[in-house]
C-alpha cells in the first residue's frame, strides 16, 4: 500500500491538470483532441510525461534487480 499512496499524492497535481484539461477541451480521444489546438495537445502531453504509475516503477524495481540476469 505505501507504493500506491506514494504514487498518489505524487501524482495528484498532474491528474488534477489533466482533469482539467479534459473539462475545457471534452473527454476522450474524439472529442477532446478534435476540439483543442495543437499548443493545447502540446500542454497535454506534457503534463501526462509526468505521471508515474505502479507498474513503472515495479519494471524499473525489477530490472535493477535482475541488473540484465534474466536471460540465464
Amino acid at each position: 500500500m505505501p507504493l500506491v499512496r506514494g504514487v498518489y499524492w505524487s501524482n495528484q497535481p498532474h491528474l488534477q491538470a489533466l482533469q482539467a484539461w479534459t473539462d475545457r477541451w471534452g473527454p476522450g480521444p474524439a472529442a477532446g483532441r478534435a476540439a483543442a489546438p495543437p499548443d493545447a495537445l502540446a500542454k497535454r502531453e506534457l503534463i501526462a510525461r509526468h505521471i508515474t504509475t505502479t507498474g513503472e516503477i515495479v519494471r524499473t524495481a525489477l530490472d535493477r534487480a535482475l541488473d540484465g540476469h534474466a536471460d540465464r
